[in-house]
């Protein structure tokens, strides 16, 4: 495929829909069709997103000016959020104002996720100078996570801001450290959310179910590279093999062969039950392409960047239906493959899903012979 070779190349995807989907604001969570639906206004959790996005395609390209942009507007959002007690907003109507008290869980880990890379391997200094104040804010608030998701993006942000060069998606952008508290408090977040991983892979894994839970939902490749990031982190063996372990369950479910089949959340996948196909959604894509890079990074094995390029095939057409859910012209990716048919609607949810995981591939195999 003709897209596969430019991402081995190292270039990065086309960002022309993604900054359609800016405003003043911030990036607006959905779409009909191409166009930005206002009605549902913006969030943290996009914001975050398209800021990994932003750092991942400057490190390709530092001059990229859609990059620049993106990145600017999203951190703007991503501070925006913060409250007067250092808690943070999530939601955000189309008028501007906050709907929610305190943002989700999920939001506050995405925050800690982009600003832990952003502390580290933003090439721009004042990015990393701002990354680093909101990643001290964010870890304040980090004891009550609690879910395993939240705790797995806390993992990535906190791996990437103490060990850049070994764990995160691209290296640090200089030599500079983080302060000293800082780094303390990353290093003490990452450890908590490791352990909490690590336990809950033992209380439910069993047999052929090497899980941290009874079923398997949505963006469920996260939870073995956080494992894999954070053993990258920290010369962890008990989470290096936890997470590969884990690692092999979800690939013999999900990837088992030369064709990538997530898990449909029409139903999701108990233990016990018939897995549902779908609705497949682009998060678990991008995922998935992430997971097999850390496993690649962790190992050295070529095997593993193989299998991220299967995975990455998904978009270009190589699943169920054999359709293609991108436009690589624009970088808009549909929302989700349906049974009888692809989803029309680009919301910044998958299209920064595709985006990502293009970028991330294309950091990876740089300069890698082919």
């Amino acid at each position: 495929m003709a897209l596969l070779s430019t991402i081995a190349q190292g270039n990065p995807p086309s960002l022309v829909h993604c900054r359609h989907m800016f405003d003043r604001y911030g990036m607006v969570q959905f779409a009909i069709a191409d166009i930005p639906d206002l009605k549902d206004g913006y969030c943290l959790d996009d914001n975050t997103r398209a800021f990994l996005v932003a750092l991942l395609v400057r490190h390709l390209d530092e001059g990229n000016a859609d990059a620049r942009d993106i990145g600017a507007h999203a951190l703007s959002f991503m501070e925006a959020c913060e409250r007067s007690d250092g808690r943070f907003h999530n939601l955000m109507d189309e008028n501007g104002s906050f709907t929610d008290e305190v943002g989700s869980e999920d939001s506050l880990g995405r925050l800690i996720w982009a600003s832990g890379v952003g502390a580290r391997c933003a090439a721009n200094p004042q990015w990393r100078t701002r990354s680093q104040a909101l990643l001290r804010s964010a870890l304040e608030a980090s004891d009550a996570l609690t879910q395993l998701r939240p705790l797995a993006y806390t993992i990535l942000g906190c791996a990437a801001a103490i060990a850049p060069q070994e764990a995160a998606l691209i290296p640090a952008a200089t030599a500079d450290v983080l302060p000293q508290a800082l780094e303390r408090s990353a290093r003490a977040a990452l450890e908590r959310g490791l352990s909490i991983l690590l336990q809950h892979l033992d209380d439910n894994a069993e047999g052929d179910w090497q899980w941290f839970e009874p079923g398997l939902s949505w963006g469920n490749a996260r939870l073995p590279e956080a494992l894999l990031r954070g053993a990258l982190a920290l010369g962890d063996t008990r989470a290096a093999e936890a997470g590969l372990r884990a690692l092999s369950f979800l690939a013999s479910i999900t990837q088992p062969d030369d064709r990538f089949v997530p898990i449909g959340n029409r139903g999701w996948y108990e233990r016990g039950k018939e897995r549902a196909i779908y609705d497949q959604q682009p998060i678990e894509t991008c995922t998935m392409v992430d997971m097999w890079l850390a496993a690649a990074r962790l190992t050295g094995e070529l095997q593993y960047e193989s299998k991220a390029l299967t995975a990455f095939s998904w978009f270009l057409g190589l699943n169920t239906n054999r359709v293609a859910m991108v436009d690589p012209d624009t970088g808009g990716c549909h929302d989700g493959l349906e049974q009888s048919r692809v989803n029309p609607n680009m919301g910044a949810e998958s299209t920064l899903s595709y985006l990502h995981a293009h970028a991330a591939l294309a950091a990876h195999l740089r300069g890698k012979p082919r």
